[in-house]
């Protein structure tokens, strides 16, 4: 059954279907006419079936696995991304009269920059008084909790068709209490199967780069734990990939010790949060003739030719991204800004490309990336009530070159386990090389294996350079013989 649903994202990726505007439906899905008279008839049978009648609350425990690293934070930007932590001794407990969730777990889990594996504890709170979307979501996405919000929020119903399988589509909407920053209601949409079990629910929640966000979980191998059916297989999908799954073992209804089971484990004692660190100081350093540094957060370069100026890197954030644009044109206000260089396609080294697009800026990534930021950033904004972006790419392979009689620019491709998508900005007449992620270790310390793999690169392609400048600002300043040491060089 999840097969059948795993390629649906396409037909409401864009929100559309939250939004009420149409949408290209993909070939073997049929839609038919909405009506609300059938939606209590379609919620009675599937609650029936489940026989959740008496549900209240239910806790089920089994494997469960996660993405590596995160969301937006894997080696390849599309999906499907196919590294997983494995998460043992796999407990979820849920509250529906709250609502409420606690998921809990064992897990060993790589690190971006780290290996072997390390011991870690997987723990997913959402607490009664926690009512943003972005984790309540986590509970409307089972089958009780999309049934019981049905049931109090004007459900609709209709029909589709989907590879010769007819389902009863339920759509509820969020309480006015609960909206979007656009003040629209957020959509819930249940596929309900012909044996009258909950097959798939989906939602979209806004998000800073990604827009309107599509998260779907899919249901299957449906049998029966304490008197209940309960899908002994579940994925979550958010922007078509899995991200999480568990196969459920075992189950159980209305525990009596359910104010525990919703008790997080205390946290480790550490230290008091102090005052933290003074923010950086923004402002914009020439390095060379046409070369600027922009510090202030995560560091970017801003590179002057003849007619325009290319920046590398748009920063962590929105407003960091704002804040590079402004500091660049308030330090070269005679030449626009062409292009924005995106060094990989994580998460905090996106944020920034937004205010970018909205200015016209054209975005410059490695080809293994353009898929994915296109959908992404190209996808409507209508919960965060934003205008939907329309991003110009321009794909760089193994390497691309901004020249003109005033300078030269290098964006270089490195292969290297954090992404398959990296780029480095090499100025061979400044002898400057500017990278992101690819942090020196610390005196003592052995290097991660993505910097071995740009010192092997350097070293093979024969570069030449005396500043090593990162996104990631280093506390002393760092040449090109501090990365060779990394490979005894």
């Amino acid at each position: 059954m999840q097969r059948k649903f795993r390629n649906l994202f396409l037909a409401g990726v864009s929100a559309t279907s939250a939004v009420g505007c149409s949408s290209d439906e993909p070939a073997p899905v049929s839609q038919e006419t909405s009506s609300a008279r059938g939606a209590a008839s379609a919620v009675d049978a599937a609650v029936a079936a489940l026989g959740a009648q008496s549900v209240e609350s239910i806790t089920y425990s089994g494997s469960a696995w996660r993405i590596r690293n995160s969301f937006r934070q894997t080696p390849n930007a599309s999906p499907p991304w196919l590294l997983r932590d494995d998460i043992t001794n796999y407990r979820r407990a849920l509250d529906l009269e709250q609502p409420a969730s606690l998921a809990t777990g064992d897990t060993f889990a790589q690190n971006l920059f780290f290996a072997p594996a390390v011991a870690g504890v997987y723990l997913q709170n959402i607490p009664a008084e926690q009512t943003l979307w972005a984790q309540q979501l986590e509970i409307w996405l089972t089958p009780w909790g999309f049934l019981r919000g049905a049931r109090t929020n004007g459900a609709e119903e209709s029909s589709e068709t989907i590879d010769g399988d007819r389902y009863s589509v339920v759509t509820w909407k969020s309480p006015a209490a609960q909206a979007a920053p656009s003040g629209i209601p957020y959509t819930v949409k249940g596929y309900i199967d012909q044996q009258n079990l909950v097959a798939r629910v989906e939602t979209w929640t806004e998000d800073a780069f990604m827009g309107d966000l599509h998260v779907a979980a899919l249901f299957s191998n449906y049998a029966e734990l304490d008197g209940v059916m309960v899908p002994r297989t579940i994925e979550q999908q958010r922007a078509g990939g899995g991200v999480f799954g568990v196969e459920v073992e075992d189950a159980t209804v209305n525990p009596t010790n359910l104010a525990e089971l919703l008790t997080p484990p205390q946290a480790p004692a550490g230290n008091a949060p102090g005052g933290g660190a003074a923010p950086p100081v923004e402002q914009v350093e020439q390095l060379a003739e046409g070369v600027h540094l922009v510090t202030g957060g995560y560091v970017s370069l801003a590179v002057e030719l003849q007619d325009y100026v290319a920046v590398f890197e748009a920063g962590q954030s929105e407003v960091r991204g704002q804040a590079i644009i402004d500091l660049v044109e308030a330090a070269i206000p005679a030449k626009p800004i062409r292009y924005v260089i995106n060094s990989h396609p994580h998460s905090d080294h996106t944020a920034g490309l937004v205010p970018f697009v909205r200015r016209g800026v054209t975005i410059v990534t490695h080809e293994s990336n353009v898929a994915f930021l296109q959908m992404g950033l190209s996808t409507p904004r209508t919960l965060l009530g934003e205008e939907t972006l329309s991003p110009q790419f321009e794909a760089a392979g193994d390497l691309l070159v901004l020249e003109d009689a005033s300078m030269r620019l290098e964006l270089r491709h490195v292969p290297n386990g954090h992404t398959d998508g990296m780029l480095v900005a090499f100025l061979p007449a400044q002898r400057t090389l500017f990278q992101a992620d690819f942090t020196l270790p610390q005196a003592g310390a052995t290097a991660n294996p993505f910097v071995i793999s740009l010192a092997e690169y350097v070293r093979d392609s024969g570069l030449d350079f005396d500043r090593y400048l990162a996104v990631h600002a280093a506390a002393v300043p760092q040449t090109k013989a501090d990365l060779m040491t990394t490979i005894g060089l």
